[in-house]
């Protein structure tokens, strides 16, 4: 109230810079012009940026101000003080409360636990320690609710590494993703949507080699960011460990990358793993039917629709269908029988084939020229236009001139279409200005070009 009359006062309105109330430092102000500060009495606050306007506390509010101020410290050390007794009480009783937060996260992660596996009808697997992978009807979370065909799954009792394989975008990655998934969750205490029945190991470790690594940055191609994971991993296996490898020796030499993937399943088996791997390469999965301790599986194939049924069958060896795929595309059969010889021979065809060539001089294909074309000389390098051709030779005029040249001795500059519009005379282009007014004078009657006309034709009598 005291500043609002302060500020209405009339006296006063000529040093106001602006007619607000404005807070500073605790204090309430008035912005008064600086050429006018002498004249307002009370104190300086403070001042704007370029000294244009002073912040003063009028002498008539500055003992209300005081006693603000001092009702604003008595209320900070009277919450202070509060704090301080709560802060006690905690302290007090902190064990007691750090039990009841671990326990409500507790059962809060149960409580999630629970609802997850509501939502995916999950199960609680039965747990050992010996590798044993046991699974019926499993689907992946992320999978749930689509169409994906539910897997099949089995490891650990009669066979310690399974080799799958079969065409591309066929599902072998997503049993390797699928098992993985499991081993964790049943590891971190999560139930599993699977039919009931389902066995999971518990590991000490999970190493997986999946996906294109490649970097850049590194210089490192993919197959060298795919060995320095796997030297990693082989460095680090032992009898408690599952190990996803996909397309395993890919991105190489196919002889070399089948001979190096063989070698890292044959250490890491000798290092007690349990191994699941995916490949295309023929000598990996003969090595997996011939290994007692190994076992061969394919995702299922539809020869009818092309498509993959996304179902792991364990016990049979896949093919990459290739052939059969070129087939169906209508690849000339002479050309797939050749490969499945290949294959099988390796007798490949090495004779050096002499074709033919077939070859047309130039100089006889014919160039046709059309009237009104302009052209350009070969010799002289004059410009002119086409009037007509007989065969090779082409009448050219050249100025007032008119030339016959054989048509390669020409050069097309452009065509007459691209010169003139399709309803044009031609016949104009080879005309005098002074021989088409003659022309048209004598079409109309005239007595002067008739005259003319009768002259020329007398001298021509003489």
């Amino acid at each position: 109230m005291r500043l609002e009359k302060f500020m209405k006062n009339s006296q006063n309105r000529k040093y106001i810079q602006e007619f607000f109330v404005s807070k500073k430092n605790e204090r309430y102000t008035v912005p008064i012009k600086a050429s006018f500060q002498k004249f307002v009495p009370g104190s300086v606050v403070d001042s704007s940026g370029k000294g244009t306007t002073v912040f003063i506390e009028p002498e008539a509010v500055q003992k209300l101000n005081d006693e603000l101020i001092g009702l604003y410290a008595w209320e900070s050390a009277e919450v202070y003080q509060i704090l301080m007794t709560l802060t006690g009480s905690v302290i007090e009783k902190l064990d007691g409360i750090k039990h009841n937060k671990d326990v409500i996260a507790e059962f809060d992660f149960i409580f999630a636990k629970g609802k997850l596996s509501r939502q995916m009808e999950g199960i609680s697997p039965n747990i050992n320690q010996n590798g044993r992978i046991w699974l019926k009807n499993a689907r992946h979370p992320f999978l749930l609710g689509t169409d994906n065909v539910p897997l099949q799954f089995e490891i650990g009792e009669a066979y310690r590494s399974l080799i799958i394989t079969g065409p591309n975008a066929g599902g072998k990655t997503v049993v390797l993703k699928t098992i993985g998934l499991f081993t964790l969750m049943t590891m971190a205490g999560l139930h599993i949507p699977a039919d009931e029945g389902a066995e999971m190991a518990i590991f000490d470790h999970v190493f997986v080699d999946i996906g294109d690594n490649q970097s850049i940055e590194n210089a490192l191609s993919t197959f060298s960011s795919h060995m320095r994971n796997i030297a990693d991993i082989v460095s680090r296996t032992n009898k408690q460990t599952l190990l996803l490898f996909d397309e395993i020796g890919s991105g190489t030499e196919p002889n070399e990358g089948a001979a190096l993937a063989i070698a890292i399943l044959e250490a890491c088996y000798k290092k007690g793993a349990t191994t699941i791997a995916t490949t295309h390469y023929a000598e990996i999965k003969k090595y997996g039917s011939e290994h007692p301790d190994f076992m061969n599986a394919k995702m299922a194939f539809n020869q009818e629709t092309l498509e993959p049924k996304y179902q792991l069958i364990i016990g049979e060896s896949g093919e990459s269908n290739a052939l059969f795929i070129a087939r169906k595309m209508n690849l000339d059969d002479k050309i797939i029988r050749q490969a499945a010889r290949y294959m099988t021979s390796k007798d490949y065809q090495y004779e050096k084939m002499t074709i033919q060539k077939v070859e047309q001089d130039v100089s006889d294909v014919p160039v046709v020229f059309q009237k009104g074309d302009r052209v350009e000389l070969s010799e002289t390098k004059e410009v002119g236009l086409v009037y007509a051709q007989d065969k090779d030779i082409v009448t050219v005029f050249v100025g007032e001139e008119q030339v016959d040249v054989r048509a390669k001795r020409l050069t097309k500059l452009a065509s007459a279409s691209d010169l003139y519009p399709a309803d044009y005379d031609l016949d104009a282009l080879f005309v005098s200005f002074a021989k088409r007014k003659e022309a048209h004078d004598f079409a109309r009657g005239s007595k002067k070009a008739l005259r003319k006309v009768q002259q020329e034709i007398k001298r021509t009598l003489e």
